[in-house]
């Protein structure tokens, strides 16, 4: 319970006590019950109400931009509010999976999604639909792990899935089914092993 609701609450049991131990008339006493109820109202309005995850929340006023320029700006989106470019890559990627559910988040400034899908892979894409990162136990498919990052891994770790990778400002961080992160510049080269 937050500090506004605590608050409300501790002075509706205030004017309750009040207003049950004093000899009020009819007048007042329907007078405090009417602020008891607007009280109980706030309350509930200042609830969170349940987020859907397959939807995209609305954002704070600060961070809104005025209604023309959205109308503007915004890519075409799917029924889950997702941009219609980033529906196409998944349909295209993984055509055996579908969207169970969807984060967006802004950060750094745009709209990202972190999507998930019916095979148990997360694949988050930054504010410009573009993925950057992907996530999956069974293993990231191969589309999306440059050829010298796959071959450095088959050589050196002949057994082990990329479950993880990550673009990054220098390069490519993975990670391996047993844990081990390692980082790459961006040509795949190897860079060494993240502590």
């Amino acid at each position: 319970m937050n500090s506004k609701c605590f608050k409300l609450l501790s002075i509706g049991v205030a004017m309750f006590t009040l207003w049950s131990c004093t000899g009020n008339n009819d007048a007042q006493q329907q007078q405090m019950q009417q602020q008891l109820e607007q009280m109980q109202q706030q309350m509930q309005q200042q609830q969170a109400a349940p987020v859907d995850s397959t939807m995209p929340q609305a954002q704070p006023q600060a961070q809104a931009q005025p209604a023309a320029d959205q109308q503007a700006a915004a890519p075409a989106t799917t029924a889950q509010g997702l941009p219609a470019a980033i529906t196409a890559f998944i349909k295209q990627h993984f055509p055996n999976a579908s969207i169970v559910g969807v984060e967006p988040d802004y950060d750094n400034g745009g709209l990202e999604y972190d999507v998930y899908l019916s095979d148990g892979t997360k694949v988050d894409f930054d504010a410009n639909n573009q993925w950057d990162q992907v996530e999956s136990m069974r293993g990231v498919p191969a589309f999306f792990i440059p050829k010298a990052i796959a071959s450095y891994v088959r050589g050196s770790y002949h057994n082990l899935a990329i479950t993880k990778i990550n673009k990054e400002y220098h390069g490519y961080d993975i990670e391996l089914a047993n844990g081990l992160d390692l980082n790459f510049d961006r040509s795949g080269r190897f860079m060494g092993i993240d502590d």
